[in-house]
């Protein structure tokens, strides 16, 4: 059996930063990012792909980092081109605290790292990462904005299970109907 690496699952569906900041943009087309544990890890280098536009490029930026479902806080401060993005999410009610950090052109290239610490241990949590992210040129035939491309060949639509995930009526990840606490 081929599993998908750690680092996809969950995908991002991250809330928009809070604040004034947002996230850098990529240039729109085909980018491939390789992802690597940093240190003595069992896990190689693996590559994805990602179909990106305007309105994909927040949710695929942030998709190689794990446990970035259901966040319920997020900053990103920028100085002089580098990136320092923080999230605080949950997966099956395990907090996530992410701590990302981004650099590079993102037109043509950009670098970064994540950490991600869970409140309690998880199964595969590869310690700090690092990635690179190069633009290939335009999507290949057949992929979509939102797209993205594991190891295994298997191809997820990032975007598209978003929008089901944001759109499905009652529907909250906390299971309270989207009934929001406090004013």
């Amino acid at each position: 059996m081929i599993r998908p690496p750690a680092f996809c699952l969950p995908f991002c569906l991250c809330l928009p930063p809070a604040g004034g900041q947002s996230l850098p943009v990529r240039k729109p087309g085909l980018w491939e990012i390789a992802v690597r544990a940093e240190g003595d890890s069992l896990v190689r280098q693996q590559k994805v792909q990602q179909c990106t536009d305007a309105g994909t490029d927040a949710v695929l930026l942030m998709a190689v980092v794990p446990g970035q479902a259901d966040c319920h806080e997020s900053s990103i401060r920028e100085r002089e081109g580098r990136y320092d993005v923080r999230t605080v999410c949950y997966v099956h009610d395990n907090r996530v605290e992410a701590h990302v950090q981004l650099s590079g052109s993102f037109s043509t290239a950009y670098e970064g790292r994540f950490d991600v610490k869970y409140a309690r241990p998880v199964r595969h949590n590869p310690g700090p990462t690092r990635f690179e992210g190069r633009w290939l040129g335009a999507c290949t035939a057949g992929m979509r904005p939102g797209d993205m491309v594991l190891p295994n060949g298997v191809t997820l639509r990032i975007a598209q299970r978003r929008g089901q995930r944001e759109g499905r009526e009652g529907y909250s990840p906390r299971g309270d109907g989207g009934a929001k606490a406090g004013p």
